[in-house]
């Protein structure tokens, strides 16, 4: 996979383009530079790995920075103000059956969508 196509949550939904920064065995690191006018620290990051250890038990983890610019005091360049950063992680016995796989990743996929978690996320609203 050479880009990964995110959507935003604007009014109008945007999809933003990550191409492959950099890749290793293990990681893989994708870089929005299309925002933010184009300055590096601007970039959004994407990155995904893919670990197995010793037992055979396998780690996925993911992770999204979304870093917001502000140019302070007339400067004719931005600087980064604040980054949002989200992540994942699902670690899988090497007993885990393609099902069980599946399971975890579209439950997940699920937790991350559900009222409770939009209310906490929008509002800051404590799940009870």
């Amino acid at each position: 996979m050479t880009t990964l196509t995110l959507t935003d949550a604007a009014g109008t939904p945007v999809n933003r383009s990550f191409p492959l920064s950099f890749s290793t065995p293990d990681l893989s690191v994708y870089k929005d530079y299309s925002t933010n006018s184009g300055v590096p620290a601007g970039a959004g990051v994407a990155s995904l790995s893919l670990k197995e250890n010793a037992n055979g038990t396998i780690r996925v983890t993911g992770k999204l920075v979304l870093p917001s610019m502000e140019t302070l005091d007339g400067a004719t360049y931005a600087t980064k103000a604040f980054e949002c950063i989200g992540s994942f992680e699902m670690v899988f016995p090497n007993r885990a059956s393609l099902q069980n796989r599946k399971d975890l990743k579209a439950m997940l996929i699920d937790l991350a969508g559900d009222a409770l978690v939009t209310s906490a996320v929008e509002s800051f609203v404590h799940p009870v």
